[in-house]
């Protein structure tokens, strides 16, 4: 007989390497789930990562000892079961039975009195009103002290509704192929499948839904006439302003959704798509082939350039720069544990690094496009500037736009509403005289 997995015991596995700092979050389960299953996991998981430092600091105040690590399967249920507790609508005590309950999943049955006891504690304490645990103003944000207090240093007018957009469930976002629709028409397709959808402004070709869906409920979606991607991520292709039979570049693509949406602008260019990673490159070959476009892919770092290029420029460069994801910590909550602040100046130097070497396959007269979904000026606006003192070929281009605001050579668009992520840009032109 076929054993049901326990989607509680599953979540929090998932959550454990978090924890233990041993991977990225994984959507996905690594079994396979009903529909609703799937669903109740995402929540669980998505919810518990974006309320982490929350749930943790009031863990740490139920609990007599801090757990050993080899328990952060068992650390994890039980911030799974403060969220349920606090967010979810199941009834209490079906949440707490079914919390001890994942313990024989987990294989730890010694945990299900710890597990019932601390959950139960909690609940007391929220009826008396008694003893609750003070929790530090970045606690209650539910962000690491660091990043609570750079997003405070950093953006004095906007901090607070950045922290609100990272702990708020992003809108699901799509892009739709203007060769093979129009977005009215598509948003008539969505009305047929009874999905609720609505125009963005910032995009010509960006249709934001009113519920996010499976991608199976799509029209057409197999077919490559819409595909999911943040509205600020859409705005790439239109920014590096690419034309008719021209070699372009996508030096770090994964996943691939600026680099297809490249080929719906302008299907005739030439499309070199880098990526450092082989396993994510995949994920490029397969947007590509489900769209109808083809493009080189070849897996290297792209700073390498003997490992890859062969000696002939490029009209446009898209330098979708590795970053701290702090704009997009609403998709990744898991950012949120897993980054240190150590990171954004390593981000920068690596930034430095790409961005010089991609200069020299750029022909004299073209155009190198810089974007990150960060919100750090070290890693943005500081890598422009420090890189335009350094190059006297190189000169920004000016970004008028409805959208963001102007950050020194570029254009930052913060976390908004639950609308947008947060992505810088900065448009560069290389003097046609060397």
């Amino acid at each position: 007989m076929k054993t049901i997995p326990n989607v509680r015991a599953l979540a929090a596995r998932a959550l454990a390497k978090v924890i233990n700092q041993s991977g990225a979050f994984s959507s996905e389960p690594n079994h396979p789930l009903s529909d609703q299953d799937r669903g109740f996991y995402r929540e669980l998981c998505f919810g518990t990562l974006r309320h982490y430092f929350q749930l943790d600091a009031q863990l740490q105040a139920l609990l007599k000892k801090p757990l050993n690590k080899k328990d952060a399967d068992i650390h994890a249920l039980l911030l799974i079961g403060l969220y349920q507790l606090q967010f979810l609508r199941t009834p209490d005590h079906a949440a707490i039975s079914a919390t001890v309950e994942a313990t024989k999943g987990l294989k730890k049955p010694w945990a299900k009195g710890l597990v019932n006891a601390v959950l139960r504690n909690f609940l007391r304490l929220q009826d008396s009103g008694d003893a609750r645990p003070k929790l530090t103003e970045a606690a209650q944000a539910s962000h690491p002290l660091w990043l609570y207090k750079k997003l405070q240093k950093e953006w004095p007018t906007a901090w607070s509704d950045i922290i609100d957009y990272n702990n708020t469930p992003p809108a699901m976002s799509l892009r739709v192929n203007l060769n093979r629709s129009s977005r009215p028409a598509y948003q008539a397709q969505l009305m047929a499948a009874g999905i609720d959808s609505e125009a963005d402004d910032y995009s010509d070709t960006a249709i934001r839904l009113r519920s996010a869906v499976n991608i199976s409920a799509l029209p057409d979606f197999a077919e490559g006439t819409v595909s999911v991607q943040d509205v600020g991520a859409q705005l790439a292709a239109s920014l590096l302003n690419v034309d008719t039979n021209m070699r372009v570049l996508d030096a770090c693509a994964a996943p691939g959704g600026k680099a297809v949406n490249l080929l719906e602008k302008e299907e005739s260019i030439s499309l070199t798509a880098l990526d450092s990673s082989s396993k994510r490159l995949l994920s490029v070959e397969e947007s590509l082939q489900r769209c109808g476009y083809r493009a080189r892919c070849i897996a290297a770092d792209a700073a390498q350039l003997d490992d890859w290029w062969d000696g002939t420029l490029f009209d446009r460069i898209l330098l979708d720069a590795p970053c701290s994801g702090t704009g997009i910590i609403s998709h990744h909550p898991d950012i949120k544990i897993l980054r240190r602040e150590t990171d954004i100046a390593s981000f920068a130097q690596q930034q430095n690094r790409l961005i010089h070497a991609l200069w020299a396959t750029l022909k004299p007269g073209g155009e190198l496009l810089y974007c990150t979904c960060s919100v750090m000026p070290e890693e943005n606006n500081h890598v422009i500037d420090a890189f335009l003192h350094a190059m006297p070929s190189a000169k920004a281009i000016k970004i008028d736009a409805i959208w963001g605001q102007a950050q020194g050579h570029g254009r930052q668009l913060l976390p908004n509403q639950g609308k947008y992520g947060g992505f810088f840009y900065s448009r560069l032109s290389k003097s046609a005289m060397v």
